[in-house]
């Protein structure tokens, strides 16, 4: 039976919800076991509670958790019983252990997972990559938003074969349309570093280069896969999210300053959820981290129950589509 990987101490409602999240992803599928890791006493305590096919469910023993305060590769280096360095040790080991997911401190999930598990041999730098909904009821990856801050043109290039690879393997798009983050749509706008990329990835094999995009239109439905560095992509993501929270906000307002409003709003109740269903990150599960030699799954650190459990079916299924092994073919077929 394969197995997912859960840091059990990894996010601001560890271990509980972490915990509730593996077994509600038992109940949801049948296809893998989870393997919890973090302190054994506290983790049975939780499991005590809880309703689950023990069989299906083991624990790896580790007593330290790296925070957001430690420097990332210090703390991978020093701290060999945190959950993530015990984690990913056992999960590059193993064939059996398909899938890797923590809401714990991203540099350090990026840090062990280069150090622990490896790069996929051709890739510079791995990329955190989010997949996001679009107003088509679509889906967008835009990536890298944050593991890397400065970057070169071939990194972005390799991120494009990678969100290609995964658009087309683990969500199923035919011929995802690839675009690079600009300040305007024309073939001539950016600065020198765009400039020199826009060129690089029109002659890159394997991909649908479509272009330069703007920022408002990430969500458009226009675009599958929107290449960035990490320092652009981390801006553009946290505005697109400062966007909506406000709209949302200022639609509540408006609703509740008047009486014949809040009438109209009991009539819009279902698209209204509707709405929130898609925005709501915790249904999605994580961000993977590609370049990676196996599946990792980087989860928000507010992650409640339904994210765990949603990112261990993401991570499962991205095992399953192999998009690790179209990745590899990408990189042969542009060396």
């Amino acid at each position: 039976m394969k197995k997912i990987v859960i840091d059990a101490f990894g996010g601001d409602n560890a271990p509980e919800q972490i915990v509730q999240g593996g077994v509600l992803a038992l109940a949801s599928q049948s296809d893998f076991n989870i393997v919890l890791v973090g302190n054994k006493e506290k983790i049975e305590n939780i499991l005590g509670k809880l309703t689950y096919d023990k069989s299906r469910v083991e624990i790896l023993e580790a007593n330290e958790v790296i925070t957001n305060d430690d420097i990332p590769t210090d703390a991978i280096r020093g701290k060999k019983d945190s959950t993530i360095v015990v984690g990913m040790e056992h999960y590059k080991k193993d064939e059996d252990m398909v899938g890797f997911i923590s809401a714990g401190s991203t540099g350090a999930v990026l840090a062990g997972a280069i150090f622990k598990i490896g790069r996929i041999r051709g890739i510079n730098r791995p990329a955190l990559a989010p997949v996001m909904p679009t107003i088509t009821d679509g889906k967008v990856m835009m990536l890298d938003i944050g593991a890397n801050v400065d970057c070169k043109p071939e990194f972005l290039c390799q991120f494009a074969l990678m969100g290609s690879a995964y658009m087309s393997n683990a969500l199923k798009v035919a011929n995802p349309r690839v675009a690079l983050l600009s300040n305007g749509t024309e073939d001539k706008k950016g600065n020198a570093f765009n400039k020199e990329v826009f060129v690089m990835l029109k002659e890159l094999k394997g991909i649908n280069f479509v272009g330069n995009m703007e920022a408002r239109d990430i969500l458009s439905g226009d675009f599958d896969v929107i290449v960035t560095d990490g320092f652009a992509g981390n801006i553009a993501l946290k505005s697109s999210e400062g966007a909506v929270n406000a709209v949302m906000k200022m639609l509540k307002k408006e609703i509740m300053s008047s009486f014949t409003s809040k009438i109209g709003a009991i009539f819009m109740k279902k698209s209204f959820k509707n709405l929130k269903n898609k925005m709501d990150y915790s249904k999605v599960g994580g961000a993977s981290l590609l370049g990676i030699d196996k599946v990792v799954v980087k989860c928000h650190g507010a992650s409640n129950a339904e994210t765990i459990k949603c990112a261990c079916v993401q991570a499962f299924d991205l095992y399953e589509s192999k998009y690790i092994d179209s990745i590899k073919k990408s990189l042969e077929d542009n060396k």
